[in-house]
C-alpha cells in the first residue's frame, strides 16, 4: 500500500475535492454537475486540493457490464477527454487510484489506463493503483484518508456502510471509497490509547462514499438499484492550531 505525504501552507481550512465515478463518455452524465465541480476548484485554487478515486472513465467494452451503444465517445476519446481536462488541474492533484471502469482495459490488453493518464500529466509518482493512503500536515496537524475505489455491491446505504467498515484496513482519518454512486458520509468516534501521557484521545473519523457524476444508468434501473442524484464530496480540513477538525460537504 503506497503513502503519500504532503505538507501544506497554513491556511484557516483546506478542500480535498474527491474526484470518483465521473463516468465520462456515459450518456447520462450530468455536464453541468461537472462544470460546478470545475467552477468550484478554479475559484478556491488557493486552498484546494484533489485526489482521485477511479472511474474517471466509462470505458465499456463488449465483455462488461452496459452496452456500447450508450457512450457518447469511444474509449480513447473519453481518455484524450479527461487527460486535457486535468492538464489545468495537474499541480492540484496529490493521489490517483484506479477503479473498476479504469482497469476493463488493462484486464483486456495489459494496458493500465491510468498509469498512462499519469504519465502523460507527469505525477507518475502520485499513481497509487489499487489502494493507498493520502496524508496531509497543515500547521501541526495531520489528517490521513484511505483510498480504495470499492468492489461488490452496494444497493443500500446500510451495505455501503458495512462496506466501508469491512474493507478499511489502517488508521485512517477517513475510509473513502466510490463504486456504489451513494451520496454518504458518516463520522464516528475512535479512541486511541496514549500511555505516555496516561490518556485515552478521542478522534473523529469518517466513513465516506464520494458518489457519481451520472444519473442512473439503464443498467441500474433495469436491476432495479436505488436512485439517487449526483454529487461530489469536499473534505474540509482545519488549518488552525490545537483545533484539528474533518468535516464533509457536497457540491450538487
Amino acid at each position: 500500500m503506497k503513502f503519500i505525504k504532503k505538507s501544506l501552507p497554513t491556511q484557516k481550512e483546506w478542500n480535498i475535492l474527491c474526484v470518483n465515478d465521473w463516468h465520462i463518455g456515459s450518456k447520462v452524465l450530468n455536464e453541468e454537475l461537472l462544470n460546478r465541480v470545475l467552477r468550484f476548484v478554479d475559484s478556491n485554487r488557493d486552498n484546494t486540493r484533489i485526489i482521485i478515486n477511479g472511474d474517471l472513465l466509462h470505458n465499456i467494452n463488449k465483455h462488461s457490464k452496459g452496452a456500447m451503444r450508450e457512450q457518447s465517445m469511444n474509449s480513447q476519446e473519453q481518455y484524450d477527454y479527461v487527460a486535457d481536462l486535468f492538464k489545468n488541474y495537474v499541480d492540484l492533484i496529490d493521489a490517483v487510484v484506479v477503479g473498476n471502469h479504469d482497469w476493463r482495459t488493462e484486464e483486456e490488453t495489459d494496458i493500465d489506463l491510468m498509469y498512462m493518464f499519469c504519465r502523460e500529466l507527469g505525477i507518475k509518482d502520485k499513481y497509487m493503483k489499487y489502494r493507498g493512503v493520502m496524508g496531509y500536515s497543515i500547521n501541526k496537524n495531520f489528517y490521513s484518508i484511505e483510498m480504495f475505489h470499492g468492489v461488490g455491491g452496494g444497493s443500500t446505504i446500510a451495505a455501503v456502510e458495512n462496506s466501508l467498515k469491512k474493507l478499511k484496513r489502517t488508521t485512517s482519518d477517513i475510509m473513502y471509497c466510490g463504486h456504489w454512486h451513494k451520496e454518504f458520509a458518516k463520522p464516528y468516534k475512535e479512541h486511541h490509547i496514549d500511555p505516555y501521557n496516561k490518556q485515552v484521545k478521542q478522534y473523529k473519523k469518517w466513513l465516506l462514499c464520494g458518489n457519481t457524476l451520472v444519473d442512473t444508468e439503464s443498467y441500474a434501473e433495469k436491476s432495479g438499484y436505488t436512485e439517487g442524484f449526483p454529487s461530489q464530496a469536499v473534505i474540509k480540513l482545519s488549518g488552525e492550531r490545537k483545533k484539528r477538525n474533518i468535516e464533509v460537504e457536497w457540491i450538487r
